[in-house]
């Protein structure tokens, strides 16, 4: 479906209008780049069959063109005024297949909200150009979640879309890169500058595509991996015994008999371990742990 262009201009003044300019406290930045927002949904992929979970669409320009494709949309929204606005844009026969759900996508700091895990399992796509301030927990809670779509594509800042993807050896590879390594496959589909959002951010921006490994570890082995990274990229310049034994207060000869691994020779960094070795020795740590105590 061919949609009709929308004048920024009004659709600032309807914002401004409403009391409801981008808030960076919600961390807003709207997409503005009609060429731009058509692309995202062709990376996605969206066809009529699906239904797709939008986190954050701001006064609706993306929701628009998931609509145009066919699919429903269940489009998140904390904002109740932009999201008036965004209901008097949408065309009334695309907003036949819009469900809106005003709720924050988080509960605290760290855990997706109620609102949003009941309406996942209805899902087969995220596609949002996610709330910068907010899109890791974002990212990783969907990746972690057993009822949430198997495909993301979503844009965030280009410092965060790098270390989702990051590989072994690289600055930027961490415990955030570990994970999603072993949650997902991943690339970078797009590379975004300031001028495609309004108000410009001060950051680049990626557009990210994720795909769920069908293979991916258990919750209770996502905390074990937790525990032990916490520990393993603690003290990123020492080895990664010295880094486990400073952050577990124990002795590095003690890390390497829990580890099995030989103290003598074992000189990695955990920089340099593949995620898959990480996941190998998180295990090892867990259930070596000393009895009666937290496990570290």
């Amino acid at each position: 479906m061919s949609l009709p262009a929308v004048r920024m201009a009004d659709l600032r003044a309807a914002l401004e209008a409403a009391g409801a300019p981008p808030r960076r406290r919600h961390g807003q930045h709207f997409l503005q780049d009609a060429n731009l927002l058509a692309a995202i949904v062709r990376d996605a992929e969206v066809t009529p069959q699906d239904t797709v979970l939008e986190i954050g669409p701001g006064p609706g320009l993306l929701t628009r063109e998931l609509l145009a494709t066919g699919a429903r949309v269940l489009a998140v929204e904390i904002d109740t005024r932009v999201r008036q606005v965004a209901g008097a844009l949408i065309e009334p026969e695309l907003a036949e297949r819009l469900q809106w759900i005003e709720a924050d996508a988080l509960a605290g700091s760290r855990e997706l909200s109620p609102e949003l895990l009941a309406v996942l399992p209805r899902c087969t796509r995220v596609v949002a150009n996610l709330p910068y301030n907010i899109a890791v927990t974002l990212v990783v809670n969907l990746l972690r979640e057993p009822t949430a779509p198997e495909r993301l594509v979503v844009m965030v800042q280009r410092e965060v879309g790098e270390r989702l993807l990051a590989g072994p050896g690289s600055k930027a590879y961490g415990s955030l890169s570990v994970i999603t390594g072993l949650l997902a496959t991943g690339r970078i589909l797009r590379r975004v500058p300031p001028t495609a959002f309004w108000p410009p951010p001060k950051v680049q921006s990626v557009v990210v595509g994720l795909d769920r490994r069908a293979d991916r570890p258990s919750e209770p082995e996502l905390k074990e991996l937790d525990a032990f990274l916490a520990g393993a990229f603690h003290s990123r310049r020492k080895i990664m015994l010295n880094s486990l034994a400073g952050h577990a207060g124990c002795t590095a000869s003690e890390v390497a008999r829990r580890l099995g691994l030989d103290e003598n020779s074992e000189k990695r960094r955990a920089e340099a371990c593949l995620p898959v070795q990480l996941f190998r020795l998180a295990h090892a740590w867990a259930i070596t742990a000393p009895s009666g105590l937290n496990r570290s």
